[in-house]
């Protein structure tokens, strides 16, 4: 399935949040917020579902490649606070 429209946007202009865990995961790891930004432009949903919190309408799992060409997994969705954003709730190397 193709990416959303919303999601490229916001992620083009860096609308972007991270969970604590996406930020320690930036800290502890190897992919830096390009490759996943770059992961999140070129890849594709995996997964739509209905986000459980109600913060959102769904949560998306993409997999796309890291500049490097790795395939990054990430779980992220589209939320409404100051202004709309994708939050990353996290991610990792895909297997």
């Amino acid at each position: 399935m193709r990416i959303p429209a919303e999601i490229i946007y916001l992620v083009e202009h860096d609308f972007v949040l991270f969970s604590q865990k996406a930020e320690h995961l930036f800290e502890i790891g190897r992919f830096s917020f390009e490759d996943l930004k770059h992961s999140l432009l070129n890849g594709y949903v995996r997964k739509k579902e209905r986000d459980e919190t109600g913060e959102a309408r769904y949560k998306y799992t993409i997999i796309g490649p890291a500049r490097s060409g790795e395939a990054i997994y990430s779980c992220g969705k589209i939320v409404h606070r100051q202004r709309k954003q994708y939050f990353i709730i996290t991610f990792h190397e895909a297997e």
